[in-house]
């Protein structure tokens, strides 16, 4: 299941605005594993996270936020990949951070 924490029209369905807390998709919506990814990374038309994964779907984790924050870009990308997060290259060591912390619920 996903959260809404961004205020956003979802383009690809008929503009319909999200607000934050919401569950994102709305009832009856079937979304791609692709627009997930879009959405819940910096790889969308806003730049920034829309939706992030609460509840079971959230991959777990032994890392704690001190280790993610002592990892290099190097490390943080290649985690980024592990969980499925797609343009992890294109991102910086502290968008990355942000990124994985929230993904891993620290």
């Amino acid at each position: 299941m996903y959260q809404v924490t961004e205020l956003f029209a979802d383009l690809q369905d008929n503009s319909h605005v999200y607000i934050p807390g919401d569950i994102f998709p709305r009832k009856g919506v079937e979304v791609s594993d692709k627009r997930l990814e879009e959405l819940s990374t910096c790889n969308n038309l806003r730049g920034i996270p829309l939706i992030k994964v609460v509840g079971n779907e959230r991959k777990s984790s032994n890392y704690t936020k001190t280790d993610i924050n002592r990892m290099s870009t190097a490390d943080l990308q290649a985690l980024a990949k592990e969980q499925g997060i797609g343009g992890a290259e294109l991102l910086s060591g502290a968008e990355l951070k942000k990124l994985l912390i929230e993904r891993f619920n620290l």
